[in-house]
C-alpha cells in the first residue's frame, strides 16, 4: 500500500511533457557499385538530454559536455571501460619522481586534426590553460597544487607540485584533454570553444546550439580508422521525448532510460537495453551556502530520517539503484560502510522540534532537473510527498540542466538540490569536490572537515590515506552533510544491431562501436 500510495501522489503532481524530434538515425550508404540491397549504417545518432556547455577542453565540469568533446580530443591516460583501471592513451609510462615531482613518457607520431604534432608542448599548454585564471575553467580547484609543468624533452613532461599531490594521477584521468596550442592561439578560445581541433577519432563538423553536434571519422587516427563514420549528437531533453524518437528510429540510442519504461524497449523488435552498474552517485544535497534552516544540523539530521530511501528505489526506480548511506558508493577504492539514517519519522518530528520548528511551519525549497538522471524529477516529488507527511512542505523547482548547474555554481540555490558525481572511482575526486567551500559544485562546508580533507589528500601512505577518507565518512555522516540516495544503474535504449558495450565510467565512445 506504502508504494501505491506514494506513486499516485507522485503523479498527480507531476506534468508529463512531450515532443517529438526530426529526422532519420543510422543512414544507409551503398557500397559503392550502385546496389542498395548491399548498403551499410555508416552513421550513429545518439540523443543526449543537454548541449554541451562549450566545445573547449579543459573548461567544463559537467558530464554532458565532457562526454561528447572526448569523442574530439584524447585524454593523457583512460580507464578501462570495464574495470576501471587506469590505461596509458597518449602518455604511454608516468610515475612520481618524488612526492612534488610527476614524469610522464608520451606517444610519438600523433597529430592534430589541423596536422599540428602531439607533443610535451600540447600537455603544458592544456595544462596550465586550467590554472590560468582568465579561462575561469571549472577545474581549476582540482589543479591548485600544480605548481609548474616543465618541457623535458619533445615527448616528456614533468610536473612539479606545491604539496603532496598522490591523486595527480586520477585528476590527469578524469579531468585532462589535450588542445592544439598553436590553433587556440590563433583563432582565440572563443573560436576554439565553437570549432575544437584535437587529437581524436572525430572532427568537428557543425554545432547547432541547443539542437546538434556533428562530427565526422578521424580517417588518420592513430588508433585506427573509425567504423562509425558521422556521429551526431543531438539534443532532447526531455525523457519521454527521447524516447519517442528513439522507438520511431530517429535515434539509435539514449542513455537514461525512465525505468517504467524499460518494458517498450524491451519489446521493441529493433531495440535492446544494455545495463551497468555505474560509478555514479545520485544524492540530495542540504545547501548550507544558502542562508536557511538548513544550516542547523539537526534540521539535516532530521531530513535523513524522513526521507525512506528504500521506498524511492523501490516505488520511483523500481529497483534500479544501490542504496547509499555515506558519500561514497561500494565501487569507490575508499568506501567504508558507514552508519546511515534509519527511517523513522517521529525522530524526525522530534530533531525539528530541539531545533525550534515546527514541521508544519517549515516550507522548503528543492531544486532538480528534468532528464538529467533517472526518474530524477520523480524522485523529487516523491522526496516532497515524504517530507509533506512529517508536516514539512516542500515546493519542488524544476530546472533545465544547464541552469541546474549554473544555479549551483553561483550560489543561486535555496535549501535543497540533487545532483549526482561521476565517475566516482577515488574518495577525493567526490569527497574534495563536493565539500569544500572553493568546489563549483559543493553544497556543504563546515571549516573542520575542509582542513581534514585537504590535511588527507596530501598523504602519499596509502593507509594513512584510506584511513583519513574513512573517517571523513563518518564525519560527513554525522554532520549530515546530504541525504545519501543511490549508486546508479545505467540503462541504455541501444538499437539492436549496434555493437555498443557500457562503460562503468559513462563514456560513450563511438570509436568503440560499430554496426552488424
Amino acid at each position: 500500500m506504502r508504494k501505491n500510495s506514494l506513486v499516485l501522489l507522485v503523479l498527480s503532481l507531476l506534468l508529463i511533457l512531450s515532443g517529438c524530434t526530426e529526422g532519420t538515425a543510422g543512414t544507409s550508404n551503398s557500397d559503392g557499385d550502385g546496389d542498395s540491397s548491399t548498403s551499410t549504417k555508416d552513421s550513429l545518432v545518439i540523443a543526449f538530454e543537454a548541449d554541451a556547455g562549450t566545445l573547449i577542453a579543459n573548461s567544463d565540469v559537467n558530464y554532458v559536455t565532457d562526454t561528447q568533446i572526448r569523442n574530439i580530443y584524447d585524454p593523457l591516460i583512460d580507464r578501462d571501460g570495464q574495470s576501471g583501471e587506469f590505461v596509458p592513451v597518449l602518455a604511454e609510462e608516468w610515475k612520481n619522481v618524488d612526492e612534488l615531482t610527476w614524469h610522464l613518457t608520451l606517444k610519438e607520431g600523433v597529430k592534430f586534426h589541423n596536422g599540428a604534432d602531439f607533443d610535451a608542448n600540447s600537455v603544458k599548454y592544456s595544462i596550465d590553460y586550467i590554472l590560468d585564471d582568465a579561462n575561469q575553467s571549472f577545474y581549476k580547484s582540482r589543479w591548485v597544487d600544480v605548481e609548474e609543468v616543465k618541457v623535458v624533452s619533445p615527448f616528456e613532461v614533468e610536473i612539479k607540485t606545491s604539496k603532496p599531490f598522490p591523486s595527480l594521477i586520477q585528476r590527469i584521468t578524469e579531468d585532462l584533454l589535450i588542445m592544439e596550442p598553436g590553433y587556440v592561439e590563433e583563432v582565440g578560445t572563443d573560436e576554439a570553444a565553437k570549432k575544437p581541433i584535437g587529437t581524436g577519432a572525430y572532427k568537428f563538423v557543425e554545432w547547432s546550439r541547443d539542437n546538434y553536434l556533428k562530427l565526422e571519422a578521424n580517417e588518420d587516427y592513430w588508433k585506427g580508422t573509425p567504423e562509425i563514420k558521422k556521429l551526431e549528437f543531438r539534443y532532447i531533453p526531455e525523457f519521454s521525448s527521447r524516447l519517442s524518437a528513439f522507438l520511431s528510429n530517429e535515434v539509435d540510442m539514449f542513455k537514461n532510460i525512465p525505468v517504467d519504461s524499460v518494458g517498450k524497449i524491451e519489446s521493441d523488435d529493433d531495440s535492446k537495453v544494455e545495463k551497468v552498474p555505474s560509478a555514479r552517485i545520485n544524492y540530495l544535497a542540504l545547501n548550507t551556502f544558502y542562508d536557511g534552516p538548513l544550516k542547523d544540523e539537526k534540521v539535516r539530521q532530521a531530513l535523513n530520517h524522513a526521507v525512506d530511501v528504500d521506498e524511492l528505489i523501490e516505488a520511483v526506480l523500481n529497483g534500479n539503484g544501490t542504496k547509499m548511506t555515506g558519500p561514497l558508493a561500494v565501487i569507490n577504492t575508499g568506501y567504508i560502510e558507514t552508519k546511515g539514517y534509519e527511517f523513522d519519522p517521529e525522530k524526525a518530528k522530534s530533531l525539528l522540534k530541539e531545533a525550534g520548528y515546527e514541521p508544519e511551519s517549515l516550507t522548503l525549497t528543492l531544486d532538480t532537473p528534468n532528464g538529467r538522471y533517472p526518474m530524477d524529477t520523480q524522485v523529487a516529488q516523491a522526496i516532497a510527498a515524504q517530507l509533506q507527511r512529517i508536516g514539512v512542505k516542500v515546493n519542488v523547482q524544476v530546472n533545465e540542466w544547464g541552469a541546474h548547474l549554473e544555479k549551483i555554481r553561483n550560489r543561486e540555490m535555496k535549501d535543497m538540490f540533487i545532483l549526482g558525481w561521476g565517475p566516482a572511482f577515488d574518495p577525493q575526486s567526490t569527497i574534495e569536490n563536493l565539500f569544500t567551500e572553493v568546489a563549483p559544485y559543493s553544497g556543504f562546508y563546515d571549516e573542520d572537515i575542509e582542513a581534514k580533507i585537504y590535511e588527507t589528500n596530501a598523504l602519499f601512505d596509502e593507509e594513512k590515506r584510506f584511513n583519513g577518507y574513512a573517517e571523513l565518512q563518518n564525519a560527513l555522516v554525522e554532520k549530515a552533510a546530504w541525504v545519501p540516495l543511490w549508486q546508479q544503474a545505467d540503462l541504455y535504449a541501444v538499437r539492436k544491431d549496434l555493437n555498443f558495450k557500457p562503460r562503468v565510467d559513462e563514456k560513450i565512445q563511438a570509436f568503440e562501436m560499430s554496426w552488424n
